[in-house]
C-alpha cells in the first residue's frame, strides 16, 4: 500500500510540473474564443463578398482593401467581448488559487449576478471542501482516537512490568498472578485493536476484506458461535439460538460471518444484567437470510443509535466497557468492521433498540440460490446455561 501511495504522489506531482508557469497568449481560452467568433464572423461576410464580385458588382481589389480593414476590426471587438465573457472564470480561477492557503473554514464567495456557470462551479468547490473538512477531521479524530487506545493498554503494561521488575523475588504470588494475568489481558486487547484497524485500513484503500468466499450454509455459522457462547457466557443469562429445520445457503465468507455474529453476540452479553435474555435467531424472509441478535439489555438511546456504527464510538460506559474475566473492553471498532464486511456481502445491519428494554440488531444477507424450497419452520429453542469456566475470549466488540 505504501508503494502505491508513492506512485501516486509521484504521479500527481508529476502532472503539476507539467503544467508551465507562463502559458503564450494564443493558448488561452480568450484567445480561443475570440478566434471562434472571428471565424463565425467573417465566414457569412466572406460567402456575401464572393456573391457580390462573381457578380460584378464590386471590383476584387476593394473587396480585398476592406478585408484589410474589417479583419483587425472584427478581431479587436471580438478580444474584447471575449475578455468581458471569461472574467468571470478569472475571478473564480484566483478564488480556487487561493484554496491551498485557505483555511478549511471558510468557502468560496458566492456573487450575485455571477454566470450560472460560474455559479455552479463556485457551489460545487464549496460541496468539494465540505467532503475535505469532514474526511480530515475523520482523519484526525481517528488518529486521537487510535493513540488513546493503544495508550491504554500500553500504560497498564507498562505498570504492572515496572512493580514486577521493583518487587523481584519479594512480590506476593497472588500480586505475581494478578499483574501477569493483565499484562497477558492487555497485550491480547492491543492484538484485536492492531488487527481490527488493519482491516479497517484494507478496506478504506479498497482491499478486498473477504478471504474467500464459497457456498455456505448459515447454521452452521450459527452453531459454532453457539458453541463458543456456550463456554463464555456468564451463567446468570439465559440465552437462545433458534435455526431453521432447512439449510440458509448464501454464497459468503464463513469466517467474517463468525466475527460478525461474534461481535454482536458479545455485545448483547455484555449489555444485558443478570436475569436476562439474550436470543440469536436465523430465519428466511423471500431472498433474504435474516439473522437476528436480540437482548433485553438496558438499550441504546436514540441519539447514540446514529452513530453507532462509526469508529471508535461508544455508548454510555455502563454499556460498552463492562470488563470481566470473559470480556475485556472493547476497542470500539467492532460495529463498524461489522457493517464493513456485511457490505461487503452485499448485506444490512439494522439497529432497534429501546432504552430499558432492549436492542435488536438485524442482519440481512441475500440467500445464494433463490429457488432453493426455503423453510420458515424453526425448530425447537434450545436454553444455553453456562455449565464450565473456561476461559475463553471472542473477537472483541
Amino acid at each position: 500500500m505504501d508503494d502505491d501511495d508513492s506512485i501516486n504522489k509521484s504521479e500527481l506531482n508529476a502532472g503539476i510540473q507539467a503544467i508551465p508557469d507562463k502559458v503564450p497568449w494564443f493558448r488561452s481560452m480568450r484567445a480561443r474564443l475570440c478566434l471562434i467568433m472571428s471565424v463565425s464572423g467573417l465566414l457569412p461576410i466572406i460567402a456575401i463578398h464572393l456573391l457580390i464580385v462573381r457578380l460584378n458588382l464590386l471590383p476584387c481589389n476593394q473587396a480585398v482593401f476592406w478585408y484589410l480593414i474589417l479583419v483587425p476590426a472584427i478581431a479587436i471587438i471580438n478580444w474584447i467581448l471575449a475578455g468581458f465573457i471569461v472574467q468571470p472564470l478569472k475571478e473564480l480561477l484566483q478564488s480556487t488559487t487561493k484554496l491551498a492557503d485557505m483555511d478549511l473554514r471558510k468557502r468560496l464567495e458566492i456573487i450575485a449576478g455571477e454566470p450560472i456557470e460560474t455559479l455552479e462551479l463556485r457551489q460545487s468547490f464549496n460541496r468539494l471542501i465540505n467532503r475535505l473538512e469532514e474526511s480530515l477531521n475523520i482523519q484526525c479524530q481517528f488518529v486521537a482516537d487510535a493513540s488513546h487506545e493503544l495508550r491504554t493498554p500500553l500504560t497498564s503494561i507498562q505498570g504492572y512490568t515496572k512493580l514486577l521488575l521493583r518487587r523481584g523475588g519479594t512480590i506476593d504470588t497472588n500480586l505475581l498472578g494478578e499483574a501477569l494475568q493483565t499484562i497477558s489481558d492487555e497485550s491480547g486487547r492491543l492484538i484485536r485493536l492492531v488487527s481490527d484497524l488493519l482491516q479497517l485500513a484494507r478496506a478504506d484503500a479498497g482491499q478486498p476484506i473477504i478471504d474467500q468466499q464459497e457456498l455456505i450454509d448459515l447454521r452452521e455459522v450459527v452453531r459454532s458461535v453457539e458453541d463458543t457462547v456456550t463456554i463464555i457466557a456468564p451463567k446468570q443469562l439465559e440465552i437462545h439460538f433458534i435455526n431453521p429445520s432447512l439449510p440458509v445457503l448464501v454464497f459468503a465468507d464463513g469466517d467474517k460471518l463468525k466475527q460478525v455474529l461474534l461481535n454482536l453476540t458479545n455485545n448483547a452479553i455484555k449489555a444485558t444484567q443478570a436475569g436476562g435474555k439474550v436470543t440469536v435467531a436465523l430465519r428466511t424472509v423471500d431472498t433474504e437470510a435474516v439473522l437476528k441478535v436480540i437482548d433485553t439489555g438496558i438499550g441504546i438511546a436514540p441519539n447514540d443509535q446514529q452513530r453507532i456504527f462509526d469508529r471508535f464510538y461508544r455508548v454510555e460506559r455502563s454499556r460498552t466497557r463492562t470488563r470481566t474475566r470473559h470480556y475485556g473492553g472493547g476497542t470500539g471498532l467492532g460495529l463498524a468492521i461489522a457493517m464493513t464486511i456485511i457490505k461487503a456481502h452485499g448485506g444490512t445491519i439494522e439497529l432497534e433498540s429501546q432504552l430499558n428494554k432492549g436492542s435488536t440488531f438485524t442482519v440481512r444477507l441475500p440467500l445464494a440460490m433463490q429457488d432453493w424450497p426455503y423453510s420458515i419452520d424453526i425448530s425447537p429453542q434450545r436454553s444455553l446455561l453456562k455449565a464450565t469456566d473456561k476461559s475463553m475470549s471472542p473477537d472483541d466488540p
